[in-house]
């Protein structure tokens, strides 16, 4: 059940050209969190800007009760954001559909081999699903695909290194791992029949990785990047083209039906 709250701010960083981190203390948010999960937040003191700004969950320490968001400078609101050393947020969240993260005999039976694909500031939310894969024993079972635009922009590889996983990574000029996409490197991967792939990045990208895993009949899972305003299913702003489970073509909100859907349910 979502919350709104009023999160104290612990830490502010820019890991990355134009990239914020930023750090603060929700214990409640924090507890009732699942990766994929975004935050609504109120970016200004006043009316301007009016709508909250939809913010992926980048982290979280159940224990602690801190939570971190990592985004991108792109408007007022962000800016507003990237610019908060201290004081407090007003945060109305968890918000949306998450990742399935398998666990138990299902994780041990039916599902061995992962991919996770994240694609420039679309690493973000993935960093919070490798926790939890981490957490449940899985690590080892997961391969990491990485993309950027150079070794500047690269997100969370050395974090997710740190957690236990494999990481590889691909940038668009070649200064860090393959010169090239980082769907060059999923292609790769699904020769070896992995059983199940997690992607969040732009939609050009994830729209040739859900062809990718049609074609080679593999099952997984995408966060959608849409234009989100009420962020909770009233506005229509965030609507998207699925398929229902009889193939027919019907529309769903990104913010209350997604923002993850099925790899082989959205229509590109």
């Amino acid at each position: 059940m979502s919350q709104l709250v009023q999160a104290e701010i612990t830490d502010c960083r820019e890991p990355a050209p134009g990239v914020w981190v930023t750090e603060f203390l929700a214990p409640s948010l924090a507890q009732a969190a699942m990766p994929g999960q975004f935050l609504h937040i109120r970016c200004g003191e006043g009316s301007d800007p009016l709508l909250r700004r939809p913010i992926s969950i980048h982290s979280v320490d159940r224990l602690s009760g801190r939570m971190k968001i990592m985004f991108q400078v792109v408007g007022k609101g962000t800016a507003w954001l990237a610019g908060r050393r201290d004081g407090f947020l007003d945060i109305m969240g968890p918000l949306g559909r998450g990742f399935t993260v398998f666990t138990g005999e299902q994780a041990s039976h039916n599902y061995n081999r992962f991919i996770v694909v994240g694609g420039g500031i679309g690493a973000a939310p993935l960093y919070f699903l490798l926790q939890e894969i981490a957490r449940a024993g899985h690590a080892q079972r997961v391969k990491v695909l990485l993309g950027a635009r150079n070794a500047h922009q690269l997100l969370i590889p050395d974090a997710a290194e740190e957690l236990g996983f494999a990481v590889r990574v691909a940038t668009d000029d070649g200064s860090a791992g393959h010169r090239g996409l980082v769907t060059d490197l999923l292609a790769e991967e699904l020769q070896r029949k992995p059983d199940y792939v997690y992607a969040c990045g732009p939609s050009p990208m994830l729209k040739v990785l859900c062809a990718m895993l049609n074609d080679a009949g593999v099952p997984g899972e995408v966060s959608v990047e849409e234009r989100m305003a009420c962020g909770v299913g009233a506005c229509l702003s965030c609507v998207c083209r699925v398929k229902d489970a009889n193939g027919m073509e019907i529309y769903r909100h990104a913010c209350v039906d997604g923002p993850v859907f099925s790899a082989g349910e959205v229509i590109w």
